[in-house]
């Protein structure tokens, strides 16, 4: 399914990612997790063609194609003069995806429809970004750090959907919150000195020991 081979990733004569092979062969979550400056953005960015690098990343066997992947950067963008539901319509067309029922009514999170975005705070404005991503489903999610801002509730709410999504997708979570990534990924991948090392479940508490030691 997909296969991320990057054999070098410079930025000036810096080199910040070596030889980073990722291989997943079966729907699920997958975790990231790496110091920060260590590339997880860097790497999200070249898989999905938004940076230059020296490899392939490719979803069966074919290069990725971004309509094809939901991705949800740190800190992404929203238009502040827009309403929620304004700005879920600006993005069913960047998605050409056609409203109706569905996706208009069975949005993931509530959010108010008489505001302009910019009166949210950083945590509402996340939500607002997810529900228009999500108004369609996708073979694959690159999501970095989607857990920051959003409360307890929300991020319950994130994950049922998530693995409910993971049934038939690959989806990889970036995230400082360790807890989330052992409870739900089938396997993590540690950034650490330019490369990725591949933990299975089993061996999750080792971890840390890699990461910090």
């Amino acid at each position: 399914m997909l296969a991320i081979n990057i054999k070098e990733k410079k930025f000036t004569q810096e080199i910040l990612l070596k030889n980073i092979t990722i291989n997943i062969d079966k729907p699920g979550i997958f975790g990231l997790v790496g110091k920060n400056g260590q590339g997880k953005t860097t790497l999200f960015k070249c898989v999905l063609g938004l940076e230059k690098f020296t490899g392939t990343c490719t979803f069966n066997s074919e290069n990725i194609k971004k309509q094809n992947v939901a991705w949800c950067p740190t800190e992404p963008s929203v238009y502040g003069e827009l309403t929620s539901d304004e700005f879920y319509d600006f993005y069913r067309k960047l998605l050409d995806v056609k409203k109706n029922k569905t996706n208009a009514n069975n949005l993931l999170f509530e959010i108010p429809k008489d505001k302009l975005i910019r009166e949210f705070s950083t945590g509402m404005k996340k939500k607002v970004y997810l529900n228009a991503v999500f108004q369609k489903a996708y073979p694959v999610y690159f999501l970095d750090e989607p857990f920051n801002g959003l409360d307890l509730e929300s991020n319950f709410i994130l994950i049922q959907f998530l693995k409910k999504q993971a049934q038939n997708s690959v989806i990889i979570i970036s995230s400082h919150i360790m807890e989330i990534l052992y409870a739900n990924c089938l396997e993590i991948f540690v950034l650490n000195n330019k490369t990725v090392v591949k933990f299975e479940k089993q061996n999750f508490n080792l971890i840390e020991e890699t990461l910090f030691v």
